[in-house]
């Protein structure tokens, strides 16, 4: 009889002994072949009784295989939480990378806008108000020198000089009122670099004159503007009430 009936005959034999009601382990079961081969020897060779004993021990240890599986089992499913809350934990931490990133650019943003802001402050707070203390006999073409300084955001007016000069490019008015002295006429004019712009008559019969005018023009960075007494007319302009003032009203772009 060849290996594999021997096998056959024995587990046949083996589960026929089960179904009789023995509550047999499998290694009681071995030891119940065993017994019963040793029934039969005279019917199996030795060899062939050795390879059947092999077999059964191949079985007995693939059972202890099967507990070092499911130890190993147990084993990856432990390594995988584990890797699952470390994903967790760096995802919050990307999280928060990516909100202090965001927390950075716009600081950035806000500092790189700050310098432009500042100019852009500065050109729009451009102003000067001046009036002249005390009177003035002036010669033609003499610069009326506004003396008393009431406004001069972005310091563009020189109360030495009397003039005005644009500090940066743009759209400015420009206003100034003149008192004629007593009884007498006197004509000035604003003046940008040396062209008149506006001019201005003051004077009355038995009293002083005040005469007004304004103009709106553009002014290049470094124009110069000033009132300027003219050839007609007196020469005494009074003061308190003599005034010159000016303002941007839109830089360039």
């Amino acid at each position: 009889m060849s290996n594999l009936g021997h096998a056959v005959y024995l587990l046949l034999l083996t589960l026929s002994w089960g179904a009789q009601g023995q509550n047999l382990t499998p290694r009681g079961m071995l030891q119940e072949t065993s017994e019963k081969m040793r029934v039969s020897e005279d019917n199996v060779p030795k060899k062939e009784e050795d390879n059947i004993r092999s077999i059964w021990s191949t079985t007995i240890s693939n059972c202890s295989c099967i507990r070092e599986m499911a130890a190993i089992k147990r084993d990856l499913k432990e390594e995988i939480n584990q890797r699952l809350a470390l994903r967790a934990v760096l995802d919050t931490y990307v999280a928060e990378l990516y909100e202090l990133r965001t927390l950075f650019l716009s600081n950035t943003s806000r500092l790189t806008q700050a310098p432009n802001s500042q100019a852009s402050a500065s050109k729009a707070s451009v102003a000067f108000s001046v009036k002249l203390s005390y009177n003035r006999e002036l010669k033609p073409l003499d610069t009326v020198v506004f003396d008393t300084v009431l406004t001069n955001n972005g310091n563009a007016y020189d109360a030495d000089s009397g003039k005005f000069t644009a500090p940066v490019s743009g759209t400015y008015i420009l206003h100034a009122t003149i008192l004629s002295g007593y009884n007498t006429k006197v004509e000035t004019a604003i003046i940008v670099n040396d062209k008149e712009v506006a001019r201005i008559y003051s004077g009355a019969h038995d009293a002083h004159g005040s005469g007004s005018n304004a103009a709106v023009v553009d002014l290049r960075t470094g124009d110069s503007v000033w009132v300027r007494l003219l050839y007609q007319g007196g020469n005494h302009v009074h003061g308190y009430y003599s005034t010159f003032s000016g303002a941007l009203i839109r830089p360039s772009e």
